[in-house]
């Protein structure tokens, strides 16, 4: 697997921007200046899956981009968003960096939540569904019948690969979705030992497999319908964003900051997620940096999740109206942090 080449213009179009705003934040806010009101909780723990999606975050924690901020994170490693909500409603959470699925799920239910910031869309080989080194399925239409391993019940895998099954003629209703608790960092191992057929990886596990395992890749996951879709993003309760709103500001300026740096210094997201997920020079040399959106929380962008869903039957038919009319993607955007 190759590094995706980026082209120069958006980069240097990128970098205009941001220098003639000072540093917008996702939600379009002014830039970070000496006059930034003071964080009213400097002490955050944020949840985060391990994956190279999530390559601002630790950037922001490595370069310090959130200590001039003025804020102290810890980092707690996750398996899934799904597996952290509940936590994050009780308040043990202050934001969790994950698949919007779960959110978008919850707050079809009731749940108030509030997209900070986004995190990443798909790129090239950057999320997959591998097979073993010694496996006879060469085709996506081969897995009808078949398990899949996913990190998450109801997550953002089960989303692309029922949207990838589609578009090869599978119904998804014919695979076994099945997952592993333990995640990514478990799941290569868990493949190759045979729990199921196929499993969906993002990077760095994607290398992982690979280099370990000599595992190979059945099908990249951005093209067709799912190319640049949007995976993760940063996410805090409604309540606590209004509770914090210099903190979730000074968040999402730190990890503005790390977004720019992930797009335009693919040593570094390689450097940060080997350093954070503790993974060999082997292994970081061959990684694929995802997508890393900056400006704007884009509910255009978000939309294409909540109508994947309803599309897969990942969210019920009385949220039909909400979905269409945006109103329920909608209500997890608000004013600028």
């Amino acid at each position: 697997m190759n590094a995706r080449r980026s082209t120069a213009a958006p980069l240097i179009a990128v970098v205009i921007s941001i220098l003639a705003a000072g540093c917008t934040s996702a939600g379009g806010s002014t830039a970070v200046t000496a006059a930034a009101a003071a964080p009213e909780q400097p002490d955050i723990t944020v949840a985060a899956l391990p994956a190279v999606d999530l390559a601002s975050l630790y950037i922001a924690q490595d370069q310090g981009l959130f200590a001039k901020q003025g804020l102290r994170v810890t980092i707690e490693k996750i398996a899934s968003s799904q597996a952290i909500i509940n936590d994050q409603l009780k308040g043990a959470v202050d934001i969790s960096a994950g698949s919007y699925v779960p959110y978008i799920a919850a707050q079809a239910n009731g749940a108030g939540f509030r997209i900070l910031a986004e995190a990443s869309t798909l790129g090239p080989d950057s999320r997959a569904l591998v097979v073993n080194a010694n496996s006879r399925i060469t085709t996506v239409g081969q897995l009808a019948g078949k398990k899949i391993g996913l990190n998450g019940t109801n997550s953002i895998g089960t989303l692309l690969v029922s949207a990838l099954l589609a578009q090869n003629g599978v119904s998804p209703h014919t695979v076994h979705f099945v997952t592993d608790p333990a995640g990514f960092p478990a799941m290569p191992g868990e493949l190759r030992d045979g729990a199921w057929s196929a499993a969906f990886l993002s990077e760095p596990y994607i290398t992982v497999a690979a280099e370990k395992y000599g595992e190979q890749v059945l099908a990249d996951l951005d093209q067709g319908a799912l190319t640049n879709f949007p995976i993760d993003g940063y996410v805090a309760t409604q309540n606590w964003a209004g509770k914090h709103p210099n903190t979730a500001a000074a968040f999402v300026r730190a990890i503005e900051e790390g977004q720019l740096i992930a797009n335009t210094d693919p040593a570094a997201v390689r450097a940060a997620i080997g350093k954070y997920d503790d993974l060999p020079p082997i292994v970081t040399a061959g990684i694929v940096p995802s997508r890393y959106p900056i400006g704007q929380v884009s509910q255009t962008r978000i939309q294409r999740v909540a109508t994947a869903m309803l599309q897969f039957g990942m969210l019920g038919h009385a949220d039909v109206a909400e979905v269409r009319q945006g109103t329920l993607v909608g209500s997890m955007i608000g004013p600028a942090p």
